[in-house]
């Protein structure tokens, strides 16, 4: 179940006009081909699995190095190919014109869960946040700017949150039922782009960790 939450965030104003349009980000295309979906893979596990989508190259996933792969087109109207491990899993499909995030179990055997993502806004000078609520037994996540301002609120285990957000530096903190992570700097990114965040770990451990959304060619 997706669940948006909107939540202002002081984070400063956005310049506008002129001066912004080259930061805008071009990672996505302006539109998908007919019959077509964007696909990506998440490995929430600290062990490595190797991965492939179609024909595509095939990347290493972990959560310790990359935790997803690059948004990749498939043809919506064929089954989903994707191998892990070298092994291929069977009975995947993409929704027509879907953003599609497909999140690895931690036995590489058994099927992934697909999430549809919310679509991409595009429509202004900001930056979209996604997060992903991995960690189990984590019932109600708080996300929280290092300085204490909300950002995610009660997020449920295999819950999804959306927001937008000024492109800025900044310090994010989950905590799982008072338990805070780590802090997590997000790295740089644009207006227009969208950040991934992944919460993942034990509710006596949990961690946060996240990427900048990418495509393939």
């Amino acid at each position: 179940m997706n669940v948006r939450i909107c939540v202002w965030l002081g984070l400063g104003l956005l310049s506008t006009g002129a001066q912004a349009a080259p930061e805008i980000a071009q990672l996505y295309a302006p539109k998908l081909p007919e019959g077509s979906a964007y696909v990506r893979v998440v490995n929430p596990a600290d062990t490595a699995m190797q991965v492939q989508v179609g024909q595509s190259a095939s990347f290493s996933l972990s959560a310790q190095s990359t935790v997803a792969s690059p948004f990749q087109v498939v043809d919506s109207r064929q089954p989903l190919q994707v191998t892990v491990n070298g092994r291929e899993i069977k009975g995947l499909s993409a929704p027509k014109s879907a953003w599609v995030t497909l999140i690895l179990d931690s036995d590489p055997a058994r099927a992934p869960r697909l999430v549809i993502d919310p679509p991409l806004r595009g429509k202004d000078l900001r930056a979209e946040l996604n997060i992903y609520n991995l960690s189990n037994g984590c019932e109600k996540a708080e996300v929280k700017l290092a300085n204490g301002a909300p950002v995610f609120s009660q997020l449920p285990f295999n819950g999804q949150a959306q927001r937008t957000i000024n492109p800025v530096q900044a310090t994010l903190v989950v905590s799982c039922n008072e338990i805070a992570s780590p802090p997590l700097k997000l790295a740089p990114f644009k207006a227009g782009d969208r950040y991934s965040l992944f919460l993942i770990g034990s509710r006596q451990a949990p961690r946060l960790i996240g990427l900048v959304d990418q495509s393939a060619p």
